[in-house]
C-alpha cells in the first residue's frame, strides 16, 4: 500500500492533536498518543489514500488498543 521510504500528510480532528498536520510513513486503522494527562488518545482512520485524516475516538488508559 505505501512505498518504501515515502512518507504522506496525515491531519488530526480533535483531542489534544486537533488541526496538527504531520508527515508519517505509513497510516494504521488507529494511532494512540499520550495526552498532556495520562490519558492515551485514540484517533481512527477515515479514508484509505493521502492526506489521511484521522479523527479522535476516545480515551484509553495502558491497555492494548485494536
Amino acid at each position: 500500500m505505501f512505498g518504501f521510504g515515502n512518507t504522506f500528510t496525515v491531519e488530526f480532528i480533535g483531542g489534544s492533536r486537533d488541526g496538527d498536520v504531520i508527515q508519517a510513513k505509513g497510516a494504521p486503522d488507529f494511532l494512540r498518543f499520550k495526552s498532556d494527562s495520562r490519558w492515551i488518545e485514540v484517533y481512527e482512520r477515515q479514508n484509505e489514500a493521502p492526506p489521511f485524516i484521522y479523527v479522535q475516538v476516545g480515551y484509553a488508559e495502558e491497555e492494548q488498543w485494536k
